[in-house]
Order: structure tokens, then C-alpha cells, then sequence
């Protein structure tokens, strides 16, 4: 409703547009369960529309409601888009490497679920064939493979490896600010890409 109340059809059509690739990123993460052959780049595009597709809206429709110039429009889209991918990938990297008291929730949960995400897809391109995560993934019957694959993850370079794409991304958000008045705001915008990185839960 407030969405509509804006009159902005624009912003209206980018709701709209977000709405659609939430539920698609839902279906494609239902359709990839204990999937061995999900790629980087659908699991890419699956956390673009589950996750960064709503950091994009959120930049580009407060440019667009603030009546800004085109190009801070795209700046800002540009800036939620990378830190949305930012925020999701830290996310997946905190589900192997933070303790359940800061997760709220298992270690490793995602891949009890069958879900593989980038640490998990960066420990199965570090060993093959008999590793533990395919193992897991192809056997979820099994109790005794489950803990094997977290320790397999946590004990490569996966996680690292996976910080620093997330690092990649903060660095593409920053960037976008650099036609971005040097004020306050622009200064929280700032800060925001260094607490997605450095969170912990």
C-alpha cells in the first residue's frame, strides 16, 4: 500500500519486479536441494533474487523518490546490489563459522537443509571425488555425514575463500559512492559495507 501511495510508477514497477524475483530465488533454492551440480553462478543469481534483489530496490527507489540525477539513480542500484550480495554471502559464511549462540541457530544448518552455498560449493571445487559435502548431499539419510561435511568446509580454504568474494563486492559498493556528496549520509552508507563484512551474527 505505501508502495502505491508513492504514485511513482517507477518505483512502483521495481516493487513489482522484486516481488517476482523473491519467489523465483524461493522456488530455484526448493529446486536445488541436495542438487551436487548447483554451479557459482545460479547460486549467484539465486542469492541476487533472495537477497540483494531487495537491497537494489531499496537504493534505487530512494534515489528515485528523492528526485535524484540519473546517474546517483544508477550509483545507489549499483550500491544496494553489491552490498545485498555482500550481506548474503557473509551470511552463508557465518552458518559455518560462527557459534550456535551468535547464529541463534545450528552451524551448518543450511547444509543440513540440503541448500549449498558458496563456502560449501568452494570445499566441493577443493576435493574430488569422495568429499564429504557430495557425500552429505547425496546420502542426507546418512547422521554420520553431516558433521563430517561442516568439519570438511571449516577445515579448507572455503571459508576465506568466500570472504573475499563478499570483500569484492563491499569494494564494488564503495565505489559506488564516489559521486556521492561527502556528507553524512554518505559517510552511513560507508559504514554500513564495513559491518556487513565485519558482522559476526
Amino acid at each position: 500500500t505505501l508502495v502505491c501511495d508513492t504514485g511513482n510508477i517507477r518505483v512502483v514497477r521495481r516493487f513489482a519486479e522484486t516481488i517476482m524475483d523473491l519467489s523465483t530465488g524461493q522456488f530455484h533454492e526448493m529446486a536445488d536441494y541436495h542438487q551436487s551440480s548447483l554451479s557459482r553462478e545460479r547460486y549467484m543469481k539465486r542469492i541476487y533474487n533472495k537477497t540483494a534483489s531487495l537491497f537494489t530496490t531499496a537504493g534505487e527507489s530512494g534515489a528515485v523518490l528523492s528526485n535524484a540525477p540519473e546517474l546517483i539513480v544508477r550509483n545507489l542500484r549499483e550500491y544496494g546490489y553489491n552490498i545485498g550480495m555482500a550481506f548474503q554471502i557473509i551470511d552463508d559464511v557465518l552458518d559455518f563459522e560462527a557459534s550456535s549462540e551468535e547464529l541463534g541457530k545450528p552451524v551448518g544448518n543450511d547444509l543440513a537443509h540440503g541448500i549449498l552455498t558458496l563456502p560449501a560449493l568452494f570445499a566441493i571445487e577443493q576435493q574430488q571425488p569422495n568429499n564429504p559435502v557430495l557425500q552429505w548431499i547425496g546420502n542426507p539419510d546418512d547422521s554420520e555425514a553431516l558433521p563430517k561435511a561442516v568439519e570438511f568446509v571449516q577445515g579448507t580454504s572455503a571459508i576465506e575463500n568466500a570472504r573475499l568474494v563478499a570483500k569484492e563486492f563491499g569494494s564494488k559498493a564503495l565505489a559506488a559512492l564516489k559521486n556521492l556528496d561527502a556528507n553524512t549520509s554518505k559517510h552511513s552508507l560507508e559504514k554500513i559495507v564495513h559491518y556487513v563484512l565485519d558482522r559476526r551474527n
